[in-house]
């Protein structure tokens, strides 16, 4: 977690520090070491949300880009009777989920369930690899920055990512943004929009879902408009 309460007020990890979890209100430990992203860690072994994972640079970066009210906010079901804590969630009502490590099929599909209007951003430079393939497969952009590709790759980076909510995948600043238009799993053949990230970050700051053209897994054809 970036955030613990300490002396009722939301503070990021310092050394030596204590808090509570603004979730469950159990005890905090900072974790400040000289490898690791400084966080907070539940005293107790087992974090109260099941759906957290060890915070990199990369996500990090990824929510600093937002306001910090509206990082890591606490969301209740009364109808599931679960509670998460989104990595941003906007005054709109849209989480922003910051994915690195490789999950389960079952978490993809209780997240969607949970949150309702969602965004995926994947971190696609987590395998350097698959930021090279993926630039080496598409075609150049055109006049409205879409790409055409084909995944010869081993990796199931595009298989895994085949939902029907928008997903993007950041391969860094060398190889670009990408909304996920369109993948075809049995063809692996995928249509892609360049995306500015600052562009991103404005209209997802401004209300905007990105739900007109659905997911990877969305049927063709885009909507434009």
């Amino acid at each position: 977690m970036k955030y613990a309460v300490v002396d009722g007020r939301r503070q990021e990890a310092f050394p030596k520090g204590r808090g509570t979890c603004p979730m469950c209100s159990g005890a905090t430990i900072a974790r400040c070491g000289q490898f690791v992203v400084h966080h907070w860690a539940h005293d107790a072994l087992a974090s109260c949300d099941r759906w957290a994972e060890r915070e990199t640079p990369w996500h990090r970066q990824w929510k600093n880009r937002f306001p910090e009210a509206w990082q890591e906010v606490a969301s209740f079901d009364d109808v599931l009777t679960e509670c998460h804590i989104a990595d941003v969630k906007t005054p709109s009502g849209l989480v922003l989920e910051f994915q690195r490590s490789t999950i389960l099929p079952t978490e993809v599909d209780a997240r969607e369930r949970f949150y309702k209007r969602m965004v995926w951003i994947i971190d696609g430079s987590r395998n350097e690899f698959d930021a090279i393939n993926f630039n080496n497969m598409r075609s150049h952009p055109n006049s409205a920055g879409l790409v055409k590709f084909q995944w010869f790759s081993r990796s199931k980076l595009f298989h895994r990512w085949h939902r029907t909510v928008p997903v993007f995948v950041d391969f860094g600043s060398a190889y670009g943004f990408w909304r996920i238009l369109h993948f075809d799993p049995l063809t692996s053949v995928g249509l892609a929009g360049l995306v500015d990230v600052d562009g991103f970050v404005s209209l997802a700051s401004g209300g905007t879902d990105f739900s007109a053209n659905g997911g990877p897994a969305t049927p063709l054809p885009i909507r434009t408009a």
